[in-house]
Protein backbone atom coordinates (compact mmCIF):
# COMPACT_ATOMS: atom_id res chain seq x y z
CA UNK A 1 0.00 0.00 0.00
CA UNK A 2 1.15 3.58 -0.60
CA UNK A 3 2.59 5.34 2.42
CA UNK A 4 3.42 8.86 3.57
CA UNK A 5 6.82 10.24 4.48
CA UNK A 6 6.88 13.18 6.86
CA UNK A 7 9.87 15.53 6.98
CA UNK A 8 10.45 17.98 9.81
CA UNK A 9 11.79 21.22 8.34
CA UNK A 10 13.25 23.63 10.84
CA UNK A 11 13.95 27.30 10.27
CA UNK A 12 17.48 26.45 9.11
CA UNK A 13 16.13 23.97 6.54
CA UNK A 14 13.65 26.49 5.12
CA UNK A 15 16.35 29.16 4.94
CA UNK A 16 18.46 26.73 2.88
CA UNK A 17 15.63 25.73 0.55
CA UNK A 18 16.90 26.02 -3.01
CA UNK A 19 16.38 24.76 -6.55
CA UNK A 20 18.76 23.08 -8.96
CA UNK A 21 18.89 21.49 -12.40
CA UNK A 22 20.36 17.99 -12.62
CA UNK A 23 21.32 16.74 -16.11
CA UNK A 24 22.40 13.35 -14.75
CA UNK A 25 18.99 12.86 -13.13
CA UNK A 26 17.28 13.62 -16.45
CA UNK A 27 19.58 11.07 -18.06
CA UNK A 28 18.67 8.37 -15.52
CA UNK A 29 14.96 9.19 -15.51
CA UNK A 30 14.85 9.18 -19.32
CA UNK A 31 16.23 5.64 -19.34
CA UNK A 32 13.42 4.60 -17.00
CA UNK A 33 10.98 6.30 -19.36
CA UNK A 34 12.30 4.29 -22.31
CA UNK A 35 11.92 1.03 -20.40
CA UNK A 36 8.29 1.83 -19.46
CA UNK A 37 6.93 3.80 -22.42
CA UNK A 38 3.28 2.94 -21.75
CA UNK A 39 3.37 5.05 -18.58
CA UNK A 40 4.92 8.07 -20.27
CA UNK A 41 2.83 8.81 -23.36
CA UNK A 42 3.49 12.53 -22.87
CA UNK A 43 7.03 11.86 -24.17
CA UNK A 44 5.88 9.85 -27.18
CA UNK A 45 7.66 11.97 -29.86
CA UNK A 46 10.98 11.47 -28.05
CA UNK A 47 10.25 7.83 -27.16
CA UNK A 48 9.52 6.92 -30.74
CA UNK A 49 12.87 8.28 -31.84
CA UNK A 50 15.04 6.67 -29.16
CA UNK A 51 13.30 3.47 -28.03
CA UNK A 52 15.95 1.30 -29.72
CA UNK A 53 18.97 3.04 -28.24
CA UNK A 54 21.99 0.69 -27.97
CA UNK A 55 22.25 1.20 -24.21
CA UNK A 56 18.98 -0.68 -23.80
CA UNK A 57 18.93 -2.97 -26.82
CA UNK A 58 22.62 -3.71 -27.35
CA UNK A 59 23.85 -7.31 -27.11
CA UNK A 60 25.69 -8.71 -24.11
CA UNK A 61 25.89 -7.59 -20.51
CA UNK A 62 25.87 -3.90 -19.70
CA UNK A 63 26.51 -2.62 -16.20
CA UNK A 64 25.04 0.78 -17.13
CA UNK A 65 21.83 -0.91 -18.31
CA UNK A 66 21.56 -3.11 -15.20
CA UNK A 67 22.16 -0.14 -12.91
CA UNK A 68 19.60 2.18 -14.47
CA UNK A 69 16.83 0.13 -16.05
CA UNK A 70 15.75 -2.04 -13.13
CA UNK A 71 12.47 -1.99 -11.19
CA UNK A 72 11.39 1.21 -9.41
CA UNK A 73 13.35 1.67 -6.21
CA UNK A 74 16.37 -0.21 -7.60
CA UNK A 75 18.44 2.88 -8.36
CA UNK A 76 21.66 3.03 -6.34
CA UNK A 77 22.00 6.36 -4.58
CA UNK A 78 25.47 7.14 -5.91
CA UNK A 79 24.12 7.42 -9.47
CA UNK A 80 22.10 10.55 -8.68
CA UNK A 81 24.02 12.85 -6.33
CA UNK A 82 22.11 15.87 -5.09
CA UNK A 83 22.94 18.86 -7.33
CA UNK A 84 24.07 21.88 -5.34
CA UNK A 85 24.03 24.47 -8.10
CA UNK A 86 21.14 25.77 -10.22
CA UNK A 87 23.35 25.33 -13.30
CA UNK A 88 25.04 21.98 -12.66
CA UNK A 89 26.82 20.60 -15.74
CA UNK A 90 26.52 16.99 -16.88
CA UNK A 91 30.29 16.43 -16.87
CA UNK A 92 30.56 17.67 -13.29
CA UNK A 93 27.85 15.29 -12.13
CA UNK A 94 29.27 12.32 -14.05
CA UNK A 95 32.71 13.04 -12.60
CA UNK A 96 31.18 12.94 -9.13
CA UNK A 97 29.56 9.59 -9.96
CA UNK A 98 32.86 8.26 -11.32
CA UNK A 99 34.71 9.26 -8.14
CA UNK A 100 32.28 7.45 -5.82
CA UNK A 101 34.33 5.61 -3.16
CA UNK A 102 34.35 1.83 -3.54
CA UNK A 103 32.73 1.21 -0.16
CA UNK A 104 29.84 3.54 -1.08
CA UNK A 105 29.33 1.72 -4.40
CA UNK A 106 29.13 -1.64 -2.62
CA UNK A 107 26.86 -0.29 0.09
CA UNK A 108 24.42 1.30 -2.38
CA UNK A 109 24.32 -1.81 -4.57
CA UNK A 110 23.38 -3.87 -1.53
CA UNK A 111 20.71 -1.36 -0.50
CA UNK A 112 19.18 -1.21 -3.99
CA UNK A 113 19.33 -4.87 -5.04
CA UNK A 114 19.80 -6.94 -1.87
CA UNK A 115 20.17 -10.58 -2.84
CA UNK A 116 18.88 -9.91 -6.38
CA UNK A 117 22.00 -8.29 -7.82
CA UNK A 118 21.99 -8.70 -11.63
CA UNK A 119 24.81 -10.90 -12.88
CA UNK A 120 26.16 -8.05 -14.98
CA UNK A 121 26.91 -6.06 -11.83
CA UNK A 122 28.99 -8.74 -10.10
CA UNK A 123 32.29 -7.29 -11.44
CA UNK A 124 31.38 -3.97 -9.84
CA UNK A 125 31.60 -5.54 -6.40
CA UNK A 126 35.10 -6.75 -7.17
CA UNK A 127 36.50 -3.62 -8.88
CA UNK A 128 34.11 -0.69 -8.40
CA UNK A 129 36.47 2.05 -9.61
CA UNK A 130 37.33 0.23 -12.84
CA UNK A 131 33.70 -0.61 -13.62
CA UNK A 132 32.55 2.93 -12.88
CA UNK A 133 34.79 4.23 -15.67
CA UNK A 134 32.90 2.03 -18.15
CA UNK A 135 29.49 2.90 -16.73
CA UNK A 136 30.14 6.64 -16.95
CA UNK A 137 31.45 6.33 -20.51
CA UNK A 138 28.32 4.40 -21.52
CA UNK A 139 26.02 6.96 -19.88
CA UNK A 140 27.85 9.84 -21.59
CA UNK A 141 27.42 8.11 -24.97
CA UNK A 142 23.70 7.64 -24.28
CA UNK A 143 23.39 11.33 -23.43
CA UNK A 144 25.03 12.41 -26.68
CA UNK A 145 22.69 10.22 -28.74
CA UNK A 146 19.39 10.90 -26.99
CA UNK A 147 19.35 14.05 -24.85
CA UNK A 148 22.08 16.41 -26.01
CA UNK A 149 20.11 17.62 -29.08
CA UNK A 150 17.04 18.41 -26.94
CA UNK A 151 18.87 19.62 -23.84
CA UNK A 152 18.67 23.39 -24.56
CA UNK A 153 14.90 23.11 -24.78
CA UNK A 154 14.65 20.86 -21.71
CA UNK A 155 16.98 23.09 -19.69
CA UNK A 156 14.98 26.20 -20.62
CA UNK A 157 11.81 24.53 -19.35
CA UNK A 158 13.52 23.52 -16.09
CA UNK A 159 14.97 26.99 -15.52
CA UNK A 160 11.58 28.55 -16.20
CA UNK A 161 10.05 26.30 -13.55
CA UNK A 162 12.69 27.34 -11.01
CA UNK A 163 11.93 30.99 -11.72
CA UNK A 164 8.19 30.39 -11.26
CA UNK A 165 8.58 28.38 -8.02
CA UNK A 166 11.00 30.84 -6.42
CA UNK A 167 8.60 33.68 -7.17
CA UNK A 168 5.71 31.61 -5.78
CA UNK A 169 7.63 31.01 -2.54
CA UNK A 170 8.30 34.73 -2.15
CA UNK A 171 4.77 35.85 -2.97
CA UNK A 172 2.66 33.04 -1.49
CA UNK A 173 4.78 31.27 1.13
CA UNK A 174 6.01 27.67 1.42
CA UNK A 175 2.63 25.98 1.98
CA UNK A 176 1.13 27.30 -1.26
CA UNK A 177 4.39 26.76 -3.14
CA UNK A 178 4.67 23.09 -2.15
CA UNK A 179 0.98 22.43 -2.86
CA UNK A 180 1.38 23.89 -6.34
CA UNK A 181 4.40 21.68 -7.11
CA UNK A 182 2.55 18.36 -6.78
CA UNK A 183 -0.66 17.08 -5.13
CA UNK A 184 1.52 14.61 -3.21
CA UNK A 185 3.22 17.43 -1.27
CA UNK A 186 1.58 19.08 1.75
CA UNK A 187 3.35 21.53 4.04
CA UNK A 188 2.04 22.50 7.48
CA UNK A 189 3.64 25.84 8.23
CA UNK A 190 2.60 25.78 11.92
CA UNK A 191 4.49 22.55 12.63
CA UNK A 192 7.13 22.76 9.88
CA UNK A 193 6.04 19.33 8.60
CA UNK A 194 6.26 18.39 4.92
CA UNK A 195 4.22 15.33 3.99
CA UNK A 196 5.18 13.39 0.87
CA UNK A 197 2.72 10.84 -0.52
CA UNK A 198 4.82 7.88 -1.68
CA UNK A 199 4.15 4.79 -3.76
CA UNK A 200 6.74 2.95 -1.71
CA UNK A 201 5.07 0.52 0.66
CA UNK A 202 6.32 0.22 4.20
CA UNK A 203 8.91 2.99 4.36
CA UNK A 204 11.47 1.90 6.99
CA UNK A 205 11.62 5.36 8.57
CA UNK A 206 8.47 7.33 7.69
CA UNK A 207 9.23 10.25 10.05
CA UNK A 208 12.49 12.07 9.43
CA UNK A 209 14.10 15.33 10.51
CA UNK A 210 16.33 17.20 8.08
CA UNK A 211 18.35 18.54 11.04
CA UNK A 212 19.42 21.73 9.32
CA UNK A 213 20.76 20.00 6.19
CA UNK A 214 18.43 22.02 3.97
CA UNK A 215 16.40 20.79 1.03
CA UNK A 216 17.00 20.91 -2.73
CA UNK A 217 14.04 20.90 -5.14
CA UNK A 218 14.81 19.60 -8.62
CA UNK A 219 12.28 20.05 -11.45
CA UNK A 220 12.41 17.17 -13.91
CA UNK A 221 11.00 16.55 -17.37
CA UNK A 222 11.25 12.77 -17.12
CA UNK A 223 10.03 12.40 -13.52
CA UNK A 224 6.47 13.01 -14.74
CA UNK A 225 4.03 12.24 -13.15
CA UNK A 226 5.80 11.05 -9.98
CA UNK A 227 7.75 12.48 -7.07
CA UNK A 228 11.18 11.10 -6.18
CA UNK A 229 13.00 11.87 -2.96
CA UNK A 230 16.22 11.05 -1.15
CA UNK A 231 16.83 12.12 2.44
CA UNK A 232 19.52 9.74 3.69
CA UNK A 233 23.05 10.88 4.53
CA UNK A 234 25.56 11.77 3.20
CA UNK A 235 23.50 13.58 0.55
CA UNK A 236 21.71 16.86 1.00
CA UNK A 237 17.98 15.96 1.01
CA UNK A 238 16.38 16.29 -2.41
CA UNK A 239 12.89 16.10 -3.93
CA UNK A 240 12.57 15.68 -7.69
CA UNK A 241 9.22 16.65 -9.13
CA UNK A 242 7.49 16.98 -12.55
CA UNK A 243 8.34 20.26 -14.23
CA UNK A 244 5.56 22.76 -14.88
CA UNK A 245 4.43 22.97 -18.50
CA UNK A 246 5.66 19.48 -19.46
CA UNK A 247 2.93 19.30 -22.11
CA UNK A 248 4.75 21.97 -24.14
CA UNK A 249 8.13 20.20 -24.22
CA UNK A 250 7.67 18.30 -27.48
CA UNK A 251 5.07 20.68 -28.89
CA UNK A 252 5.78 21.72 -32.47
CA UNK A 253 5.33 25.31 -33.69
CA UNK A 254 2.28 24.10 -35.62
CA UNK A 255 0.72 22.76 -32.41
CA UNK A 256 1.33 26.05 -30.62
CA UNK A 257 -0.15 28.06 -33.49
CA UNK A 258 -3.27 25.88 -33.46
CA UNK A 259 -3.68 26.41 -29.71
CA UNK A 260 -3.33 30.17 -30.18
CA UNK A 261 -5.84 30.38 -33.05
CA UNK A 262 -8.75 31.60 -30.89
CA UNK A 263 -6.84 34.69 -29.73
CA UNK A 264 -5.24 35.47 -33.07
CA UNK A 265 -8.11 37.68 -34.34
CA UNK A 266 -7.80 39.84 -31.19
CA UNK A 267 -4.05 39.97 -30.59
CA UNK A 268 -2.67 39.11 -33.99
CA UNK A 269 -1.29 35.70 -34.91
CA UNK A 270 2.28 36.31 -33.72
CA UNK A 271 1.40 37.87 -30.37
CA UNK A 272 -1.21 35.17 -29.73
CA UNK A 273 1.43 32.53 -30.45
CA UNK A 274 3.94 34.13 -28.08
CA UNK A 275 1.34 34.43 -25.33
CA UNK A 276 0.48 30.75 -25.80
CA UNK A 277 4.14 29.75 -25.53
CA UNK A 278 4.49 31.75 -22.33
CA UNK A 279 2.45 29.15 -20.49
CA UNK A 280 5.89 28.70 -18.92
CA UNK A 281 8.30 31.65 -18.54
CA UNK A 282 10.79 32.04 -21.39
CA UNK A 283 13.37 34.44 -22.75
CA UNK A 284 13.51 36.24 -26.08
CA UNK A 285 16.10 33.93 -27.67
CA UNK A 286 14.23 30.78 -26.63
CA UNK A 287 10.99 32.15 -28.08
CA UNK A 288 12.78 33.08 -31.30
CA UNK A 289 14.16 29.56 -31.57
CA UNK A 290 10.77 27.96 -30.93
CA UNK A 291 8.90 30.17 -33.40
CA UNK A 292 11.49 30.70 -36.11
CA UNK A 293 11.09 34.46 -35.76
CA UNK A 294 13.94 36.97 -35.56
CA UNK A 295 14.88 37.92 -31.98
CA UNK A 296 14.27 41.59 -32.75
CA UNK A 297 10.75 40.88 -33.93
CA UNK A 298 10.04 38.71 -30.88
CA UNK A 299 11.30 41.50 -28.62
CA UNK A 300 9.01 44.05 -30.26
CA UNK A 301 5.94 41.82 -29.84
CA UNK A 302 6.85 41.06 -26.22
CA UNK A 303 7.08 44.77 -25.52
CA UNK A 304 3.55 45.28 -26.85
CA UNK A 305 2.20 42.37 -24.80
CA UNK A 306 3.87 43.80 -21.70
CA UNK A 307 2.38 47.27 -22.37
CA UNK A 308 -1.04 45.61 -22.56
CA UNK A 309 -0.44 44.03 -19.13
CA UNK A 310 -0.63 40.48 -20.48
CA UNK A 311 2.98 39.54 -19.66
CA UNK A 312 5.71 40.88 -17.39
CA UNK A 313 9.51 40.61 -17.51
CA UNK A 314 11.48 39.12 -14.62
CA UNK A 315 15.26 39.18 -14.41
CA UNK A 316 17.04 35.96 -13.34
CA UNK A 317 20.77 36.62 -13.21
CA UNK A 318 21.72 37.86 -16.67
CA UNK A 319 18.57 36.51 -18.30
CA UNK A 320 15.22 38.24 -18.61
CA UNK A 321 12.29 35.82 -18.63
CA UNK A 322 8.77 36.79 -19.64
CA UNK A 323 5.72 35.28 -17.96
CA UNK A 324 1.98 35.74 -18.25
CA UNK A 325 0.39 38.08 -15.73
CA UNK A 326 -2.94 37.35 -14.06
CA UNK A 327 -4.60 39.27 -16.90
CA UNK A 328 -2.78 37.13 -19.46
CA UNK A 329 -3.74 33.92 -17.67
CA UNK A 330 -7.39 35.05 -17.56
CA UNK A 331 -7.59 34.89 -21.36
CA UNK A 332 -7.22 31.09 -21.14
CA UNK A 333 -9.90 30.44 -18.53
Amino acid sequence: MPSTLTLSLGTADLSQLRWAVSPVWELLASIRTLTRPASHAIHMPWLSEHRHDPLLTGPGASAARDLTAGPPGHLPGFLAPTPLSPLTALDDELDEVRRTPSDVVRRDLAAAFGDELPAGLAPMLQAPRREMETVVADLRGYWQRTLAPAWPKIRALLESDIHYRARSLTERGPAAMFADIHPGLTFDQDTGTLRIASRRAGLPDPHRSLEGRGLVLVPSAFAWPRLYFKTSAPWVPVIRYPVRGIGTLWESPADARAAAADLAPVLGATRALLLQLLETPAGTLELADRTGLAPGGVSAHLHKLARAGLIAPHRTGRVVLYARTARGEALYR
